[in-house]
């Protein structure tokens, strides 16, 4: 369950991401070429219930942090609540090579201290600050090569085949994951 604070935070950050996503540029320097791997952006990996419910969003008030108080018994109201938390993943983009941009919030290294193990989210410090995007907007990513990263502020491109392969963690949850072929630093 989302507090309050939560529930306003992700409510901005989301409605930001969902519609800067399209802003980003492209990759650098992934040999592969861009006809092998589908390019999709954030949105993409909603189901289509999910999506409908967060661009609808429920007028709220923002003078106080009684959301949960000005949402309840309207369909529509309980099927954004619900996206906010949604396992529910696209089944169009299930079991494709992809690439995707996003930030990295590691959860394993190598003995070389390589990031081997990462969620990748849609916006910079998701799964640091409360609240983290729901477990659709959050894949997990096993990358054996391992990737090290000088800034945490750089997105990077992730290419891999998407499946929707549950992982549970005590940053977050994701409903999607990705064997990584390649992970660079994308530019917009």
């Amino acid at each position: 369950m989302l507090t309050k604070l939560q529930y306003f935070v992700y409510t901005a950050i989301l409605a930001a991401g969902i519609s800067s996503v399209g802003a980003y540029g492209q990759v650098n320097d992934i040999p592969n070429s861009a006809a092998e791997f589908r390019e999709l952006m954030w949105e993409d990996l909603m189901s289509p219930a999910d999506l409908a419910a967060i661009l609808n969003a429920p007028m709220l008030s923002h003078d106080s942090f009684g959301w949960e108080d000005q949402i309840g018994g309207d369909p529509a109201d309980d099927a954004y609540k619900n996206a906010l938390q949604s396992f529910d993943v696209n089944p169009d983009v299930l079991n494709e090579r992809i690439m995707i941009p996003g930030f990295i919030v590691p959860t394993a290294y190598d003995d070389d201290r390589r990031i081997t193990e990462f969620f990748l989210v849609p916006y910079f410090g998701a799964c640091i600050h409360l609240p983290p995007p729901p477990p659709n907007q959050i894949i997990y990513v096993r990358f054996q090569e391992g990737v090290s990263i000088d800034d945490s502020y750089e997105p990077h491109a992730v290419k891999g085949e998407l499946t929707s392969e549950v992982m549970r963690n005590n940053l977050a949850d994701s409903a999607y994951s990705i064997e990584a072929e390649d992970v660079e630093i994308y530019t917009y």
